[in-house]
């Protein structure tokens, strides 16, 4: 498959509801489609919106990456333990804030797997934060940042700011 545009997707806070997986103890236990538990008992509930867009952008044309500043151990149990390891051809999860960084390595890495190179025209960034972007924007280019519950409030606005953002380049 030729993959038309990157998709970054931030977790904490966007793909699931708690702040912090870092912060819980594995292992982790579902108990519904939606929810999980750590040791402790603490839930973490999937944001099914978040979920569906993902979905979305697999089946168009997207290449999709976790974008998280995690514990990579603990945020891949959860992912594992919510059963949606196959929404994601990388998982990009560091502990460190430089989210920029981690973006210019995956880019090499899809390169240099795929023999693709994504401009900024064709990166979506979705987070619940947008403390990240200023560094993203400076070395990285201008992507699109969809500041998830702040401006982007459902699947049907993100897919409309995506498909508006990924049609202005020509291909």
């Amino acid at each position: 498959m030729r993959f038309k545009w990157l998709f970054l997707v931030d977790l904490d806070g966007t793909v699931w509801d708690h702040k912090d997986i870092s912060s819980l103890e594995p292992p982790f236990k579902k108990i519904s489609e939606d929810t999980i538990v750590d040791s402790n008992n603490i839930p973490v509930t999937l944001n099914r919106d978040v979920i569906e867009l993902i979905k979305w952008a697999l089946e168009n044309g997207a290449l999709v990456s976790t974008l998280s500043w995690n514990n990579p151990v603990k945020a891949y149990k959860a992912i594992k333990a919510f059963d949606i390891l196959g929404l994601f051809h990388y998982l990009t999860v560091e502990d460190t804030p430089r989210k920029d960084n981690m973006i210019k390595k995956l880019l090499r890495n899809i390169e240099e797997e795929y023999k693709i190179r994504f401009t900024p025209e064709k990166i979506v960034y979705i987070d619940d934060r947008d403390i990240h972007i200023q560094d993203i924007y400076k070395n990285i280019g201008k992507i699109l940042f969809l500041h998830y519950s702040k401006e982007i409030h459902s699947k049907e606005e993100a897919i409309e700011r995506i498909q508006e953002f990924i049609s202005r380049e020509k291909s």
